[in-house]
């Protein structure tokens, strides 16, 4: 009988021991909204998640009302989850809740949007300060294209017009954006505002009721990519900037239907990794300010067709996920009555023991077979993204440098980035979707606009210092890219 009771012992304390692998930290999740850059943001913090098992998210959305995310952060508080993470509505009207949250003992990271003060734990998000600055910078750019007599750093324009398309009036993105932009434009250039509420269908709208009691104007920003495209289907043929590089927007940037978006990063997967460093004890970053960098047709392609591959994987990735948490509670559930079994019968215990035995090595060795390798597919194609930005840049800096050389050659191009032929026509075709000789007579070409737009050379000097045949071919090959000739610019 004592041997009996010595093996029940044992038995049990195993069963708890391998119980041990479930989740041990609950992490409260408050996202302002369901939008596309949080759904990567979501995707981004899942996939970061399947490398933390004793961590697990529970999720909720405000849908843009201030007064339900506070009531979700105060239901968060109230179950006493182990860290929360929160994406603000509106800082000031959010901030609140937030506060009582870091100062009931919750470690608290804001993501995305910054709150005031400094009751918080940790902060990770873009500098939208410096978004409005690239806003500001791109209209200086446009100002300067389609008026040469303007100089880069001292013009004057009370005939440029620029409509800004706003996102949520009072939210921390939008009211920096707005000021880095206003703070940065040239002298004299004219904004109009409209409040687009971070929706396409919202821009759509209120663009179309500006258009019909305005004239059209000559550039238009708006704050996310979305209420761009939502512009771009108001006001048509006029140049358009977005914020965010999501797909949505690089998809409109390759299709023509905007001009250029500045990125701005989600990270979930910092998210989840600054969570886990909280977490456990370890060192942090408490501030981490995120870059942001312009995107136009030269490099949106090549991050375009990484970034569909790595959403597909993620997506691969989370169907692996909701399948093994599946398996998990199906786990714990099988051990729960194999405790129950363990009073009633020595057998059945040890035979159902066994069987949860058996079961978790098969699963561990389904997680390792099946979705460690996704992990690093997913990864590798991350590194190979950011190869082909990089040589992306390269190979503009290197064609764009030699414009006016004769000797532009497959060959000469391939000395200067140390290719052969066959890898240059591979490595080309891959980031700009273009054969080389394609992708340096077009650079040619729209140096060539930008000379007979910002100076007084005629078409034959142009034609002639771009390296064209002659200036019938330069007018043909134009004409093809522009779609109407060079005297009609």
């Amino acid at each position: 009988m004592r041997n009996i009771i010595t093996t029940l012992l044992v038995a049990a304390a195993f069963l708890t021991a391998c119980n041990t692998s479930q989740p041990q930290y609950r992490i409260g999740v408050s996202q302002c909204l369901d939008d596309a850059w949080r759904q990567k943001m979501n995707y981004e913090m899942e996939r970061e998640l399947l490398l933390h098992p004793d961590m697990t998210l529970s999720r909720r959305i405000a849908y843009g009302s201030n007064e339900l995310q506070c009531a979700q952060i105060d239901s968060f508080i109230a179950e006493r989850v182990d860290l929360l993470i929160v994406s603000p509505n509106e800082a000031e009207q959010v901030k609140p809740a937030v506060t009582r949250a870091y100062r009931a003992g919750i470690p608290v990271i804001v993501a995305d949007r910054r709150v005031t003060g400094d009751e918080w734990t940790a902060f990770i998000g873009g500098d939208n300060y410096k978004v409005g600055q690239l806003m500001a910078q791109w209209v200086r750019e446009q100002c300067t294209k389609h008026n040469s007599q303007f100089k880069s750093s001292n013009f004057k324009s009370s005939n440029f017009t620029v409509l800004e398309v706003a996102g949520l009036p009072g939210s921390t993105p939008a009211t920096l954006r707005h000021k880095g932009l206003m703070d940065n434009l040239p002298e004299g250039v004219v904004v109009h505002s409209v409040m687009g509420s971070w929706y396409r269908e919202e821009a759509y709208k209120v663009v179309s009721e500006y258009l019909a009691s305005h004239p059209m104007p000559d550039l238009i920003v708006a704050h996310n990519d979305l209420m761009a495209i939502g512009a771009a289907e108001a006001a048509g043929a006029v140049p358009i900037m977005g914020v965010d590089g999501i797909q949505p927007g690089l998809r409109a940037i390759v299709e023509g239907k905007i001009t250029c978006s500045a990125t701005y990063s989600s990270r979930g997967d910092m998210v989840i990794a600054t969570a886990a460093q909280i977490l456990h004890g370890e060192p942090f970053v408490r501030d981490t300010v995120l870059e942001t960098t312009m995107i136009d047709a030269s490099i949106a392609y090549p991050i375009l067709r990484q970034d569909e591959a790595i959403t597909r994987d993620l997506e691969t990735l989370h169907l692996f996920q909701t399948q093994t948490e599946s398996k998990w509670k199906q786990l714990r559930y099988d051990k729960t009555l194999l405790i129950t079994w363990l009073i009633v019968s020595i057998v059945l215990f040890l035979l159902a023991a066994g069987y949860i035995i058996a079961n978790q090595v098969k699963l561990q060795r389904k997680i390792k077979s099946d979705i460690l390798p996704q992990l690093e597919d997913v990864q590798e194609a991350i590194q190979l993204s950011h190869r082909d930005v990089a040589f992306a840049d390269r190979l503009k800096q290197v064609v764009d440098d030699h414009l006016t050389d004769q000797n532009l050659s497959v060959e000469y191009l391939g000395s200067m980035l140390q290719l052969s032929r066959t890898q240059l026509f591979r490595r080309v075709k891959t980031v700009t979707g273009k054969g080389p000789l394609d992708y340096i007579r077009e650079r040619r070409l729209i140096r060539a606009d930008q000379l007979l737009h910002t100076t007084d050379m005629t078409v034959q000097q142009v034609a002639l210092e771009l390296c064209f045949s002659s200036a019938g071919y330069f007018t043909k090959c134009y004409k093809e890219y522009f779609g109407h000739l060079p005297s009609e610019r």
